[in-house]
């Protein structure tokens, strides 16, 4: 019998630590520079953070608000949730958050559909090559279908406001991502206005068919 509880106990603290190990596996990926998904509860919390702070002070400027942000999540001790989403932000993305607070929203669920429709269409999503093309492509489609395409470009443009001094891990410059993802979201945007009535799944392949043309509008740095 205590060689049963033993064993049942050991195999709890094995999966325990395999859970825990998993969550930090997805949670790291939120400080990579490229669109990765935010689930979308805890993206939420970060906009009723900011619609709280609204209300009990609106005559905050979009400054203040931006300050007061930074300052209750500036803590290296708190490294996961909601701190870490805001953090990974650029100061840009952050400003259009606290302007424009329910369009972020439906920018994340862009990014969210934008992120499963790359890993469903190329089993992966990388960094410089055709997927991230397509991820770029579709999530400023996407967001033009939910938000219009002025302030697609306005959040898809905050997104690259980033340094962009020394190499990518492809060997490519920072600055060549950046060029080759601002011009993919173009493409995405304006195919995003001509094709407003496609479904995520109808959007997803009418990209990868473009993408694989001989003759591709969208770029990519790696094979």
């Amino acid at each position: 019998m205590k060689k049963k509880v033993s064993k049942l106990i050991c195999m709890t603290l094995i999966l325990c630590m395999l859970m825990s190990i998993n969550v930090f596996a997805q949670e790291g990926n939120l400080g990579n520079s490229e669109t990765i998904a935010v689930e979308q509860s805890e993206f939420e919390k970060v906009i009723e953070e900011i619609l709280q702070i609204q209300k009990s002070n609106p005559m905050m400027t979009e400054e203040e608000i931006l300050v007061t942000m930074d300052a209750k999540f500036d803590n290296a001790k708190e490294a996961r949730g909601i701190s870490e989403i805001w953090n990974v932000l650029t100061d840009a993305e952050k400003k259009l958050c606290i302007r424009y607070p329910f369009d972020a929203l439906k920018v994340n669920t862009a990014r969210n559909i934008a992120t499963e429709q790359t890993e469903r269409k190329f089993g992966h999503s990388g960094l410089g090559d055709r997927s991230d093309a397509f991820r770029h492509g579709i999530w400023n489609a996407e967001m033009t279908i939910l938000i219009g395409a002025e302030k697609a470009e306005l959040f898809a443009t905050a997104h690259e406001d980033k340094d962009t001094s020394g190499m990518e891990s492809d060997g490519h410059t920072k600055e060549e991502h950046k060029n080759m993802d601002l011009h993919n979201n173009s493409v995405g945007r304006r195919i995003g206005q001509e094709n407003p009535n496609l479904s995520e799944e109808q959007m997803a392949d009418y990209i990868y068919e473009l993408i694989h043309q001989e003759h591709s509008e969208f770029v990519w740095l790696n094979n």
